[in-house]
C-alpha cells in the first residue's frame, strides 16, 4: 500500500495519533512535520492562552515544558468530519499523563483539531483543548498557567 492510499479519515486519524506519540517519544522534528506552517492554538483552559504560532515555535514551547517530564498522550473516541478534499475537523477525548519522579500531573480533556490537506498531505492547523479536569501537582508542568478561573 502506498502512503497516499489512505482514505481521508484514515490519513487524518494516523496524523493525530502520530502527533500524540511525538510528544511521548520526544520526537520534536517529527511533531513539526505534522503541523501547518501556522497553528492556531486555544489552550485557555490549561494555559490561559489563545495564540497563533509558527509550527517551529509551537514545538519549541512544548519541548521546553515537556522535555523534563515522562508523558503519555492517549487519544480516543475520535470523530472526523471531512468538509471537502482540503479540510476536516476532528474531536477526540484525551488523557495526558505526566510524571517527574514520584510527582504527577494528569489532564483529562477534549480536543478539537482542524486539519488541512496541503500538497497532498494532511496537517494540523488549529488545536483547541478543553480541560475536563486535572489531577496531581501542576507545579511539575511549566506550561500551566496558575489561575483559579478560566475565561475564554
Amino acid at each position: 500500500m502506498m502512503k497516499n492510499d489512505f482514505s481521508p479519515q484514515g490519513a487524518i486519524s494516523n496524523l493525530l495519533f502520530k502527533f500524540a506519540n511525538s510528544f511521548d517519544l520526544k520526537a520534536w522534528d517529527e511533531m513539526e512535520s505534522y503541523l501547518a506552517e501556522q497553528v492556531e492554538c486555544n489552550y485557555t483552559s490549561l494555559r490561559g492562552k489563545k495564540e497563533a504560532l509558527a509550527a517551529k515555535d509551537y514545538v519549541a514551547l512544548r519541548r521546553a515544558s515537556l522535555e523534563p517530564l515522562q508523558t503519555q498522550h492517549l487519544f480516543s473516541n475520535l470523530e472526523i468530519d471531512v468538509h471537502d478534499e482540503n479540510e476536516a475537523t476532528c474531536r477526540c477525548s484525551a488523557l495526558i499523563l505526566r510524571r517527574r519522579g514520584e510527582q504527577f500531573f494528569n489532564t483529562h480533556a477534549i480536543y478539537k483539531f482542524t486539519c488541512l490537506c496541503q500538497k497532498e498531505k494532511w496537517l494540523i492547523s488549529k488545536i483547541k483543548q478543553t480541560v475536563l479536569w486535572n489531577e496531581g501537582d501542576a507545579e511539575i508542568h511549566s506550561g500551566v498557567k496558575k489561575f483559579t478561573q478560566c475565561t475564554e
